[in-house]
Parts: C-alpha cells; structure tokens; sequence
C-alpha cells in the first residue's frame, strides 16, 4: 500500500475519535507525537490479521491498521512499536497506557464503550463466531454438539456467545477455556476438547496451522455478529 493509502485509511480510523466531545483522544495522540511512535497492542500469531513472517515483520489487517495511524499521525507508517497481547491482557495494556492503539481482533461491543471506558473508531473487519471439530467425530451440524467439551478463550465474547448458543437450543457443554489462541489450539490438537469455538476467520486460520489440517472442519453455522476494530483510551 502507498504512503498516500495508509494516510487515508489511518485518518478515516483516527476521525471519529479524534471528533469526539473534549476531543476523546487529544492525549493520546499528544503522547504519539511527542514519543514519534505508536505504541499498537496486536495478537502475537493470528495469520491475516498479525503474525511475524519469515523476516520477523508483523504482517496482516490488524498491523496495517497500525502502521496507518502512524502514516496519520506521524507521516512515516513505519514508525510502530507492536506489543503483542494475549485476550486476557489486553484490555488492561490500552487502559493503562502501555499501548495506544489495540489493534487485535477485538469485538466492539457496547460494554466495552461503557464499563471498559474505550473509544472504537470503526470498524475494520465483520466476523462471526463459529465452530471447528475433529474430523473424526463424523459432526455435520452444531446442533449435534449436545454434551461436548468445548475449548476457548478467556475474556472473549466467545465466552458468553457459547453459552447462550448452547442454552438457547437446550444442549449442554463442558467449556475448557484457555488464555490464548495458540493455547487454545494446541488443546484441541492435544484432544483436551472436542470442539474450538472462536471467531470464523481465527478457526480458519488455526486450522491451517495444524500439523494435519485434514484432522479438523469448520462447522457451517455462524452464531453471531462480531464487528471488529480498533480502540483507543478516552482521555483522561
């Protein structure tokens, strides 16, 4: 992407925060200028949206996002300092100032506006929650997922999703939650759980980590509306 490109895109994110009333965000862009960086808080390895290549460069959605602020706020894309943050973590990282940005595939969600005190400035990509399991089970449908044990992550809206999924269509489960994605993969792989519930683009990513890919399946049903973006702390 050009310079002028991620200028654009960064100023289309930065807007709506920086319009905000008592101008939301003046502190934290002060703190970038006056640092000449932003601090981005990213997911450590989700391939498409951040993960470290062979040159041990972040790339994907969630990086460029980054680096388009930057190219906004400080004319030079390049100038980021990524922090990767796992799911239980981040949200403590932004409120606390050790990042400005978290740019990591985080829901928008209107407690997180209230009770978390962050300020979303749009949205970035629409996902879904879905749901792998191990080929092998022969499942076609979440639907036969009564009494299966479930891995996912801690300080997720995965959390609540599956419970109101499985409460809703009267089956039972027994959740194995995890910190982290690469945890909670790596349980799955490990048989710790039949199924992985997470976001659709996350389970498609993970499966192809897997050291067999053919050993699991995305279910086809989508169990809810994630819109993800970037958020930044209100001022102060």
């Amino acid at each position: 992407m050009t310079t002028t490109r991620w200028l654009g895109l960064g100023i289309t994110l930065l807007a709506p925060a920086l319009w905000l009333p008592a101008t939301a965000m003046a502190d934290t862009l002060e703190a970038i200028q006056e640092r000449d960086s932003v601090r981005c808080g990213v997911n450590a390895a989700q391939p498409g949206f951040s993960s470290l290549d062979d040159n041990d460069q972040y790339r994907g959605l969630d990086t460029d996002v980054c680096r388009a602020i930057a190219a906004a706020a400080l004319g030079d894309a390049s100038k980021v300092n990524f922090v990767p943050l796992d799911s239980v973590e981040r949200f403590a990282a932004l409120q606390s100032g050790e990042v400005d940005v978290l740019s990591r595939t985080t829901t928008w969600t209107s407690s997180r506006d209230t009770t978390l005190g962050m300020n979303f400035t749009g949205v970035s990509y629409y996902d879904g929650q879905a749901f792998m399991v191990a080929s092998d089970l022969g499942v076609q449908s979440a639907k036969e997922l009564d009494g299966a044990a479930v891995c996912t992550q801690s300080g997720t809206t995965s959390e609540l999703n599956l419970s109101d999924y499985f409460r809703i269509n009267n089956m039972t489960y027994d959740a194995v939650v995890f910190d982290s994605p690469e945890q909670s993969i790596a349980g799955f792989e490990a048989g710790r759980c039949d199924v992985l519930s997470s976001d659709a683009s996350q389970l498609y990513a993970r499966r192809i980590q897997l050291a067999d890919p053919n050993m699991a399946v995305v279910l086809p049903e989508i169990i809810s509306k994630e819109p993800l973006g970037p958020a930044v702390r209100p001022r102060r």
